[in-house]
């Protein structure tokens, strides 16, 4: 190839090279805008459950250890009593012991344990008192994503007569299948459940794909909005990894728009 030859190639690398960059600083830039709008937007959403329920932030300067242990489990307690008025399943989260409960009128369905969790830094940058006091109202849950279907698919034949007649037995048709799921609570933040310890080869397979999937939407729906000169969207998270059977319990049990409770510290 000649040096004539050489040199339109090499502008090209460099200037794809430089595009490359500018793109990436861009686009970490953005997101850090995004961060601090995520925390706007959760702190404006307590801020704004806590005026409905005429709520005062009650909190302490310079609180110690004990104090504001005591303080956070009022908050939670609270979020407890208050969930607890429904007649309905709902989900009690409790991070520091890795616990995830289903609990109706305040008594524990089904406990699980997760044994991996893994939480967005947003939440240690949102103002102290402000999150403690918003955890002590229980959030809503706006939408979910799973490899299985809510409710069994259940197909009934009538009998001919009373004698061909038995029970109902519901099958569980989905034992096979990877359990992996999204809650997404109603300021924009995503529970991401998974199951650990993929039975089949194929499981893991299926939950790295469900897990790219998601993260190749979050960032194609990212440059959709900075094509339109918007900033991106940050959601924080909290990751979980549990027992397939607890995953698949949960997930079952939860209503739509199910009422979740969350301890952080």
């Amino acid at each position: 190839m000649s040096l004539f030859m050489r040199k339109p190639i090499k502008i090209t690398l460099y200037t794809t090279a430089i595009l490359v960059v500018i793109v990436a600083v861009t686009y970490t830039i953005l997101k850090v805008v995004a961060f601090q709008k995520a925390i706007n937007n959760v702190e404006q959403y307590m801020t704004n459950e806590l005026d409905k329920r005429k709520k005062t932030i009650e909190w302490v300067a310079e609180p110690d250890s004990n104090i504001k242990s005591l303080l956070i489990q009022k908050a939670y307690y609270q979020a407890l009593l208050t969930a607890s008025k429904s007649d309905s399943i709902f989900l009690a989260i409790n991070i520091p012991d890795s616990s995830i409960s289903l609990m109706i009128k305040g008594v524990v369905a089904h406990r699980a344990k997760a044994e991996q969790v893994k939480v967005s830094p947003l939440f240690s940058a949102i103002n102290p008192p402000l999150l403690i006091q918003g955890l002590s109202v229980p959030f809503t849950i706006s939408k979910h994503t799973s490899t299985i279907p809510k409710v069994p698919l259940m197909v009934k034949i009538a009998p001919r007569d009373t004698s061909e007649y038995t029970p109902d037995v519901i099958p569980d048709t989905t034992d096979l299948d990877p359990v992996n799921f999204i809650l997404e609570l109603k300021p924009n933040i995503l529970l991401y459940f998974y199951e650990s310890n993929p039975s089949q080869s194929s499981d893991g397979f299926n939950q790295f794909k469900f897990d790219l999937r998601e993260r190749t939407w979050t960032v194609v729906q990212d440059f959709k909005r900075i094509s339109k000169l918007k900033t991106p969207v940050y959601k924080p998270y909290i990751r979980f990894r549990l027992n397939k059977k607890d995953a698949k319990v949960i997930y079952r049990a939860v209503p739509e728009h199910g009422q979740v409770i969350l301890r952080l510290e």
